[in-house]
This record gives structure tokens, sequence and C-alpha cells, in this order.
């Protein structure tokens, strides 16, 4: 007999986008190897070496631009010498403060907020209800 109603899986929101009322863009990045898994709303910045990192690392030589937010949790393993892991990340559109994610000793979401509003990302302040 067919298990009609069996559970195959659960889906619980994140809330990391806030509303479709602003077109939400997205676009492939590849991300630096060895950075081990960056989670779905990080923050990325784009180096001059075309490679993409989390908000909040330094490379020495490297200068960086925000380029947009993660749209899945991505494992970029531990080994820095591999090529870049490939991802996606958002463009474009409005997301919750509270579920984006960056790194780095005193890196905090409002070091980025002026950048992420000069590629059309805003943050808004969301109520969570679980």
């Amino acid at each position: 007999m067919m298990k009609m109603f069996e559970k195959t899986g659960e889906f619980k929101p994140d809330s990391l986008i806030v509303s479709p009322d602003f077109p939400i863009l997205k676009e492939g990045i590849g991300l630096k190897a060895g950075y081990g898994v960056l989670k779905r709303g990080s923050i990325i910045m784009k180096g001059a070496d075309n490679a993409g990192y989390i908000a909040g690392t330094t490379v020495e030589g490297v200068e960086m631009k925000i380029f947009g937010i993660l749209t899945d949790d991505t494992d970029t393993g531990t080994d820095k010498t591999a090529g870049n892991i490939p991802a996606v990340a958002y463009q474009s559109g409005e997301f919750n403060r509270g579920a984006v994610v960056v790194s780095g000793e005193g890196a905090t979401v409002d070091t980025f907020e002026d950048d992420l509003k000069g590629i059309n990302i805003y943050l808004r302040s969301v109520q969570n209800y679980e």
C-alpha cells in the first residue's frame, strides 16, 4: 500500500528573508576553500582575487568589498590550497538582521550595514516565532 502520509522531512523557516516586496536577486560566487562550513545568511565579501570570504575575515594583501548574503549552508572544507567552492548569494532584498552572520573579532552586522545598502540589501529587525 502507498504511504501517502509518511513524514519524509521537516521545514523550519529561518526568517532570513523578511519580505518579498523588494526584488530578490541571486548570483554565483566561488568561495575561498578552507574556512569550514559557512552558514546560510553569512555576509559574503568578494576579494580582489575574485574569491568569496565571510565578512569579518581578513586576508593580508586582499582588498574586499560586499558581494551578498549566502543562500545556503556551504562546506568549504579545511584545505586552504583547494580551488574555490561554488556557492550562490543573494544580491538584493530585505533580510532579517538577526539571521545574518559575520565572523571575526569585533565584526558585527552593523559594521557592514551601510555597504549592504549600497548593493540593495536592506536589514530589518523582525519578531521570531517558534
